[in-house]
């Protein structure tokens, strides 16, 4: 029934309450979990200088050595998540992109044909919900596959 699940991941703990529920549904099916993790575009680290020839005021930052941490942050996270799974007896691939998570999410799901979406909600609502968006609900709306929510305690979140 599962032969790739995605997990989205962002590096929290509260992401990271979904790997139980992945790791359980991986392992009877010899299901193979794909770790994904979002990262920051270079071109939004500096809105400013992607904008265009605008005039701006102040010196302009060089955002290489914010990229490059936060890609190597996201790879150690990556793999060191992997082998906790990896360890359970659980075949485990590890992708890292740049872009809206939602986007990435969706992307990649479609891209490596996945067979489930697994991933964590904060569950918010009303104005919260219009200031932040819901990545949870951007990819249940639109994932070419069945998504599991892990809706996240608040002992959790805290």
């Amino acid at each position: 029934m599962y032969d790739r699940i995605l997990v989205a991941l962002d590096g929290s703990v509260i992401a990271e309450e979904t790997l139980p529920h992945a790791q359980a549904l991986a392992k009877p099916f010899g299901a193979t979990v794909l770790l994904l993790r979002a990262t920051t575009p270079p071109e939004q680290v500096t809105p400013a200088a992607a904008a265009g020839p605008t005039p701006v005021s102040g010196p302009l930052v060089d955002p290489t050595p914010i990229i490059e941490a936060e890609l190597r942050a996201a790879t150690t996270y990556l793999a060191a998540t992997a082998e906790v799974l990896e360890s359970a007896g659980v075949t485990v691939e590890c992708v890292q992109r740049d872009g809206h998570p939602a986007e990435v999410i969706l992307e990649e799901a479609r891209e490596r044909n996945v067979d489930l979406i697994a991933m964590t909600t904060h569950g918010r609502g009303g104005v919260a919900r219009l200031a932040f968006g819901s990545v949870a609900d951007k990819v249940l709306r639109h994932a070419p596959c069945p998504v599991l929510l892990v809706r996240v305690q608040p002992a959790a979140e805290e």
